[in-house]
């Protein structure tokens, strides 16, 4: 490269560094136009170096040709000892560069150290290609690079500092502004506030100023009245008597004062106003305008008017005095007549008065209250009421009566002792009258004879208790029935569930089928039959648990499918409209639709049928919602729908009818809607169809998780069962042959190892010397039945982390609530649907096998 190339090159970095004042833009423009002469890809700048136990550190303050170390511009890079030597350099050491090399690998650079706290690296993947010599042509400018540098630092203090300068300024221009902006929001608050009118004209009666009550006047802005006469705005007669006003202040050289009807231009209102127009004068003395303030003197006028008339009428009351002395004495008379008539009325209905005094002595009773006791009225003005009623001492009085006093009155009931000694119960309405100037201090109470009132209660006392031992009686016997019933279902269910699992010809199926289908048929009228008695008695409760309504809606609709594919049905579900998660009893739903989809399915031959959700209403905390089950059947007469859901009502009750059922499939549903804070009902159309629906208001969950479940489907839980537990020992306890052999082949057929029990007895011994996974225990067995047997094992100390697990065929809550008291962990009713017990296996092995 020849002498003028270089000179060139250095004159293009002189002009460079010339031509900036700001530190970051000549840094840039110097880093760009190196990279330009020497061809090297990428260049940064560092700054600020550090040096600390861990090596040397530096901010990477500018980049170019790199992206990815862009991305790293102004954060501290940890260096090697040698990369930031105080002199130009060409470097070929990779392990040197490392630091730098993110999105390429630098193997060559050039060093160009500026002070002690800039340089400037060239950086290049390559060998460089430059014909210049790289490190000797740059150290002439890379002194003048640092003068620039300390230059642009000064030009950045001085440009701070008058920047600082000009903002202090400007804040102390704003204060001042402030001030006055204050001061005057003030007076204008001032000038607005003022309730009169207050005005100022000019000498010409031209409007200087209003406040906001004079604008109402004319019914104009400030804006729109200022710069304009009394002319503008009313007719010319009342502006001459305004202008003559103006006209007399300016002369008087005073305040003077007028009164003058105005009427308002905003709403029409006219009253009567005292105005004082004052002239205003400069300090010469010369007239400047005229302050005008008027006030309402309306009230004021009126007020005058009256008290005049009153004076006028004083006289006329005076003289009607005596007429009015004549007739209150009139009164008077009439009004004792009333009491005397009034005292009759009360002895004639049977209600006794006394008037008892502050020690508790009667010093008036009427004839009512001293026969009730069989006492004269001369008789009880000797007595106490310490004498006729044994609740209160002879002594104490004061203190027993203090209650009253502090409230005004009293109702109570008590008895009181008649003159043979027998007690008469009686309620008495008692009043404290307080001491006056003219009379002191009793007590005035009423009493009535409720012997009659007692008896009754009594009677209903006894009906009641009556009614509830026959509730009793009826659960007891509606519970024994259920039992009774489930038991040997239990074993027929079983029995049908193995037989099919053992396989065989096709022709035992059907009747397989049938048994199976009589026997749920049977169970659910019974669950229906103990809900009802449950609804009945009051004690259905409900669960309070996260619900997804469009899955319930789902598993409905799964349920209905193999019969809707039997006839042909199409199902459809509408749930788009539903929350995604509220709080409610899913069983008690899932039931409620159920009864409406099994009717609509059962009504329906051709078409399809229809599961609906919608809101009807929510706030914040629930939400009310409707479900329905539209279908394509029969259709309802509408005299019949209104006994639908009546207890064992149906739309058809003929002996002839085609559909069977109990009719207490809706009847239920009703309660259960009333129950969820909802109704129940129906509309229907013979030959179209019908709907079916019920409302529920269910709490909102805003941040609600579905409970986990074992596995759903029936060989899932199976297979893992036999795969994972398949070497669990289980204790089953269970007095009934049958069942015993039923449940033996239920838990053998997924491969857990079994010992078996016929009483609680031997239940307790075998826990007490065998280690077992899960106990599936009965809850009546003869010697020792389930529950007491479940309290002893728990009582061993050893096994209190034992599930036990319910299996019996006792199906009320109640009898689930004393399982789980008695320390059982799950309840499985009979008879036994197989997946539900391998589901409560699985989740009570998988449980133990964590712990």
């Amino acid at each position: 490269m020849n002498r003028e190339q270089i000179l060139s090159v250095l004159y293009d970095l002189s002009l460079t560094i010339g031509g900036e004042t700001s530190l970051d833009g000549l840094l840039r423009k110097f880093l760009q136009r190196l990279l330009f002469h020497t061809s090297f890809p990428a260049g940064v700048v560092l700054t600020m170096p550090q040096s600390s136990e861990f090596g040397i550190s530096a901010l990477l303050d500018s980049v170019i040709g790199d992206y990815r170390l862009a991305e790293r511009r102004g954060s501290r890079l940890n260096l090697p000892e040698g990369l930031l030597e105080p002199r130009v350099e060409l470097l070929d050491d990779v392990g040197l560069l490392r630091p730098l090399s993110f999105d390429r690998a630098y193997t060559h650079c050039l060093r160009l150290p500026l002070d002690r706290q800039f340089t400037i690296l060239l950086l290049s993947p390559a060998p460089p290609e430059s014909h210049l010599p790289l490190t000797q042509i740059f150290q002439p400018v890379l002194a003048n690079v640092a003068k620039a540098i300390i230059l642009c630092r000064n030009n950045e203090r001085l440009n701070q500092a008058l920047a600082n300068d000009r903002d202090d300024a400007r804040a102390e221009l704003g204060v001042a502004l402030a001030q006055s902006e204050r001061e005057r929001a003030f007076l204008d608050s001032l000038y607005e506030a003022i309730p009169d009118l207050v005005w100022v004209k000019d000498p010409e009666g031209v409007y200087l100023s209003c406040n906001p009550t004079f604008s109402r006047l004319y019914n104009a802005t400030e804006h729109d009245i200022v710069g304009r006469t009394d002319y503008d705005f009313v007719d010319r007669d009342l502006a001459n008597f305004f202008r003559a006003n103006d006209r007399a202040a300016a002369a008087a050289g005073g305040p003077t004062l007028n009164e003058e009807w105005l009427t308002f231009g905003d709403n029409g209102y006219r009253g009567l106003f005292e105005t004082i127009k004052t002239p205003m004068c400069d300090r010469d003395g010369h007239l400047i305008g005229i302050l005008g303030i008027s006030r309402e003197i309306t009230e004021r006028r009126r007020v005058e008017e009256a008290l005049r008339a009153s004076e006028a009428e004083l006289e006329q009351h005076r003289r009607h005095l005596e007429v009015l002395v004549a007739e209150r004495t009139q009164a008077l008379e009439q009004a004792n007549a009333r009491l005397e008539q009034t005292h009759f009325a009360m002895d004639r209905v049977g209600l006794g008065i006394h008037w008892v005094d502050a020690d508790g002595h009667f010093i008036y009773v009427n004839h009512v209250a001293a026969e009730m006791l069989g006492y004269a009225v001369e008789e009880m003005l000797t007595m106490s009421v310490a004498d006729i009623d044994p609740g209160f001492a002879k002594s104490g009085f004061d203190e027993a009566t203090a209650g009253i006093r502090q409230s005004g009155r009293a109702s109570f009931d008590t008895e009181q002792q008649h003159r043979d000694g027998h007690l008469i119960p009686v309620r008495i309405s008692a009043y404290y009258r307080p001491e006056t100037t003219s009379e002191p201090a009793r007590y005035i109470t009423f009493a009535s004879d409720i012997s009659e009132q007692k008896r009754a209660e009594g009677e209903l006392r006894e009906a009641k208790e009556q009614a509830e031992s026959a509730t009793r009686a009826k659960s007891s016997f509606l519970a024994n029935m259920s039992h009774e019933i489930r038991t040997p279902m239990n074993a027929i269910l079983g029995s049908v569930y193995l037989m099919r699992r053992a396989g065989g010809d096709a022709a035992r199926s059907e009747p397989l089928n049938r048994i199976e289908a009589s026997s749920q048929h049977l169970l659910a009228i019974i669950d229906d039959i103990l809900d009802l008695s449950k609804i009945e008695a009051g004690k259905l409760a409900l669960e309070e648990a996260p619900v997804s309504l469009a899955g319930l809606m789902n598993e409905v609709a799964e349920m209905l499918s193999g019969r809707t594919r039997e006839k042909n049905l199409n199902v459809y579900i509408e749930s788009a409209g539903l929350p995604e998660c509220v709080l409610g009893d899913a069983t008690r739903l899932r039931q409620a639709l159920l009864n409406y989809a099994n009717n609509a399915v059962k009504f329906t031959s051709v078409g399809s049928i229809r599961l609906c959700g919608s809101v009807l209403e929510e706030n914040a905390t629930n939400v009310l919602v409707r479900l329905a089950v539209q279908d394509t059947g029969i259709g309802i007469e509408t005299e019949a729908l209104d006994r639908l859901f009546t207890p064992f009502q149906q739309a058809d009750e003929s002996t002839t009818r085609k559909f069977g059922g109990t009719g207490l499939g809706l009847a239920i549903t009703r309660h259960l809607a009333s129950l969820m804070g909802g109704t129940a009902g129906a509309e229907s159309m013979p030959g179209v169809g019908s709907t079916f629906w019920i409302t529920a208001r269910l709490k909102r969950q805003s941040e609600a998780r579905m409970p986990s479940e074992a596995p759903t489907e029936r060989d899932d839980v199976e297979e893992i069962l036999r795969r994972q537990f398949g070497e669990c020992r289980v204790l089953l306890v269970e007095d009934d042959p049958i069942n015993r052999e039923v449940a033996q082949m239920l838990l053998e057929d997924v491969g857990l190892h079994l010992d078996m029990a016929v009483d609680g007895v031997e239940a307790l011994d075998k826990v007490t010397s065998n280690d077992y996974a899960v106990v599936l225990m009965d809850m009546q067995m003869p010697r020792m039945d389930g529950l007491e047997a479940t309290r002893r094992i728990r009582a061993l100390g050893t096994r209190a982390s034992l599930p036990i697990l319910a299996m019996t065929a006792n199906a009320f809550a109640e009898d689930r609530d004393r399982c789980l008291a008695a320390g059982m962990n799950d309840f499985v009713t009979k008879p036994v649907d197989p997946s539900l017990l391998y589901a409560a296996l699985y989740r009570w092995l998988a449980l133990g096998t964590r712990h």
